[in-house]
């Protein structure tokens, strides 16, 4: 009971008015649960430390653990569907650096560029493999980074407090985003397009999530809106089948039990994503 405590699923949201800072955007997208999320991000932040040479950072008088505190501090997940009216199969979301200026973008953006002739060499080496054989790791590499520009604009935040767990991971689908994405509705653009950004803190357990109140659809990087993107969908929303989905992303090791038929040779899917 207390871990169903602190991480906050009890607490009510609580908003407040700030701005979105908007920026340079460099990210990749994916169409998956939103638990995934949470290792894209370990994943994102391992690409982009790469890009920062431990010999020059220390010649610079930077530890490894404070930059790795200032490239958490960039990373931002766009959340642009409601779980609850979508499956885990079928939710879109991006994992990505925000970056304010050109020295920052050299910086944190161009290395993760520099990967994606590599991934499209890996991704052609994979094209004939069944996709459910595939790692949630390996899926998160097979996609290359964009990059996309972010306006700033008025918006509501809450801080939630965050474990990078499965009560973070349910909280954030079930909770956070579906009550959020209400808020928007009633406090935002009529035309706005509703999507929930996420910046969390390992160190401080912490997250903010911010809910743009106009030019939701900017933040779309050209996909469609959540209401036309259903429409390509073929499948009935089941919330419990949704929730499952959650479940197996985070605990693989519990298929069996979620799916009685799986056999145990599938035990071994990778749970960083």
């Amino acid at each position: 009971m207390y871990s169903v405590f602190i991480s906050g699923i009890l607490l009510t949201i609580e908003p407040y008015e700030t701005t979105f800072p908007g920026g340079t955007y460099c990210y990749k997208q994916l169409t998956r649960d939103y638990a995934a999320s949470m290792g894209a991000g370990r994943q994102l932040r391992k690409d982009v430390l790469e890009g920062f040479p431990k010999e020059d950072d220390e010649a610079a008088g930077i530890t490894v653990k404070e930059r790795k505190t200032m490239i958490e501090k960039k990373v931002f997940h766009i959340y642009l569907d409601n779980p609850k009216n979508l499956s885990g199969a079928h939710t879109r979301w991006m994992s990505g650096m925000l970056v304010s200026n050109d020295a920052d973008k050299l910086s944190y953006c161009d290395p993760l560029f520099e990967k994606n002739s590599g991934i499209m060499r890996e991704r052609k080496l994979q094209e004939n493999e069944p996709k459910n054989e595939i790692s949630a790791s390996e899926v998160f590499y097979q996609f290359v980074y964009n990059s996309v520009e972010l306006p700033s604009v008025d918006s509501l935040a809450i801080k939630f407090p965050f474990s990078d767990g499965l009560l973070s991971a349910l909280k954030l689908a079930y909770k956070i985003i579906p009550e959020m994405r209400q808020l928007a509705a009633e406090k935002g653009a009529a035309d706005n397009n509703a999507v929930v950004i996420s910046q969390c803190s390992e160190e401080e357990q912490i997250c903010t999530h911010y809910i743009p109140l106009v030019k939701g659809i900017e933040f779309h990087a050209g996909l469609p809106p959540m209401e036309e993107h259903m429409k390509d969908q073929n499948e009935s929303f089941d919330l419990v089948r949704a929730m499952k989905d959650g479940l197996r992303v985070i605990f693989p090791f519990l298929k069996p039990y979620i799916e009685p038929n799986v056999k145990a040779s599938s035990q071994n899917d990778n749970a960083e994503l």
